[in-house]
């Protein structure tokens, strides 16, 4: 990531953050469209699960220009959902509908060239998680 890109993603993360209850519920409804059957992968306290989403956004938002802290977290995510066998399918629609829930809450606000940023930081963290 340009550092440009990532000041982008850190700079509307404000946005996202004030209204990260939002943010995790658009995102499970975009996700569950994609995947009706991750539905099933999800047990227990709903509302800790996402609680625990957008803390691990924020988390990785934080921590975009520290290449070894951003491994960390990804490693974490890994070990977190190991007992999923979670695949590039299931991958590439957490990361579809993690762009679809931050356009539903941030609006016109996500131009253009802050999504491409917010899809390469989604990406970024995908990728250190598929080298685990």
């Amino acid at each position: 990531m340009t550092p440009q890109e990532i000041q982008n993603v850190q700079q509307s993360f404000a946005g996202v953050f004030a209204r990260k209850a939002d943010l995790a519920e658009r995102f499970y409804v975009h996700l569950f469209t994609r995947m009706p059957q991750a539905r099933g992968m999800f047990r227990g306290n709903f509302v800790k699960q996402k609680a625990m989403l957008t803390a691990m956004i924020a988390a990785c938002v934080r921590n975009l220009d520290d290449p070894a802290a951003l491994a960390e977290l990804s490693a974490r995510l890994v070990q977190d959902h190991a007992h999923l066998d979670l695949g590039a399918r299931e991958s590439e629609a957490a990361k579809r509908a993690l762009i679809a829930a931050l356009r539903d809450v941030l609006g016109p606000a996500l131009d253009p060239e802050t999504e491409t940023a917010w899809a390469s930081a989604i990406s970024r963290v995908a990728g250190t998680m598929a080298r685990h």
